[in-house]
């Protein structure tokens, strides 16, 4: 049985004033909210603080949340940390803790379940909080729910940090817990600087699947239902960098890619089924999803289906970033006439500019795929040796 940080939580926090930064993943085993695991342990709790997708996590991704509320449960005010949209300006103002919200205040806690993704925003959150608050700050250690081992994808190159990937060094699957990212951030890019606390857990190895772990799976946002959905999100999530559909607004997001201009998905599945990638199946399928791209149009294209064989695998597929780049790649390569790139969004998600230069065709010092994914094998490699001195488990 694995006991979360908020588990092992004892009076660390006794008699303090706290603000806490959490959403509705902040629950223990028996589904008390962090607030009142803190209230039991004698902290008085005196601000809250939501992340992108609200205390509540019900907005959408990209939407700002602008108004200061109060919960319904305690009282207490709820401040926004994600108060604008230019994810271009990781360190901007908005994305900070509001002026005065942290007066009086004693300390920080920092509650929520993170995805193991460089681009999923709460780390992001959390690493301006390190760098922008001068309070103790405790991280709430909750177990990676795609796999402590695995580490893929590239880094950060310069000039394209923003919010959907702040800090350099760090893959797009980094194999940490959010604790032990925080650890590796405060060590290694801000030079010590955060008065940093892990509340640890306890029970957890680096080799559980998530059902191992014992522990509930909420939807960390609103288009990351179910475990499947968090498996796959590292890899499909490239799409939204693209003109195509990645499913929100339906049922299965992020499982389901596609467009009304695929008018025989078969022989799209079939393509991306030759490339043979570890641990995945594409089905030919078409949909319509409620939200933009296409609200309301069918779509045909592919449901990704996570391999029988690897459902049982920690680490889910085992090389989920590149298959979302050879993804990317083959649909460019069969509609050429209707497939278009967002360049801003899919180089600020990927890190750099060359996995789309080199997929368009385009002059680079990269000439290929396979040449670009020995240069991740570079990076991953030297990331696994750094991070060794801020493994907890």
């Amino acid at each position: 049985m694995v006991k979360s940080g908020l588990d092992t939580l004892d009076k660390q926090l006794s008699g303090q004033r706290v603000g806490l930064v959490t959403n509705q993943t902040g629950l223990n085993r028996q589904f008390k909210r962090t607030a009142t695991v803190l209230a039991e342990k004698g902290a008085h709790l005196a601000a809250l603080f939501g992340p992108e997708h609200g205390y509540y996590g019900v907005e959408q991704d990209a939407i700002p949340v602008t108004e200061v509320t109060k919960d319904s449960w305690s009282g207490v005010p709820v401040y926004s940390l994600y108060r604008s949209v230019d994810l271009a300006n990781p360190a901007a103002d908005s994305f900070g803790p509001p002026p005065g919200s942290l007066d009086g205040l004693d300390a920080l806690v920092f509650d929520i379940q993170d995805v193991g993704c460089r681009f999923y925003t709460y780390p992001t959150t959390l690493g301006i909080l390190m760098e922008q608050v001068e309070l103790p700050i405790y991280v709430v250690d909750r177990p990676n729910p795609i796999g402590g081992e695995l580490v893929e994808g590239p880094y950060v190159e310069p000039g394209y940090s923003s919010f959907v990937g702040r800090y350099p060094q760090i893959p797009v699957r980094h194999g940490l817990t959010q604790g032990e990212l925080a650890e590796f951030i405060n060590r290694y890019l801000l030079d010590g600087k955060a008065k940093l606390e892990v509340l640890k857990m306890e029970g957890w190895r680096r080799g559980m699947t998530w059902e191992e772990t014992g522990l509930p799976w909420l939807a960390t946002s609103p288009n990351l239902p179910t475990i499947t959905t968090a498996r796959l999100y590292p890899g499909t999530c490239l799409i939204e960098g693209t003109n195509l559909s990645v499913g929100r607004g339906t049922t299965q997001p992020f499982e389901l890619v596609g467009a009304p201009w695929i008018e025989q998905p078969e022989r799209l599945a079939a393509e991306l089924n030759r490339l043979g990638c570890p641990g995945l199946y594409f089905r030919d399928t078409f949909f319509k999803p409620i939200y933009e791209p296409f609200a309301g149009e069918v779509c045909g294209g592919v449901q990704v289906h996570v391999a029988p064989a690897y459902e049982d695998n920690p680490n889910g597929p085992d090389y989920i970033v590149r298959s979302g780049l050879l993804l990317v790649a083959t649909i460019a390569r069969l509609y050429p006439e209707h497939f278009h790139w967002l360049p801003a969004h899919f180089d600020r998600l990927i890190g750099s500019d060359v996995p789309r230069r080199i997929i368009a065709g385009e002059n680079n010092p990269i000439n290929s795929v396979a040449d670009l994914f020995q240069t991740w094998f570079l990076q991953e490699t030297r990331f696994r040796e750094s991070r060794q001195r801020v493994l907890f488990y």
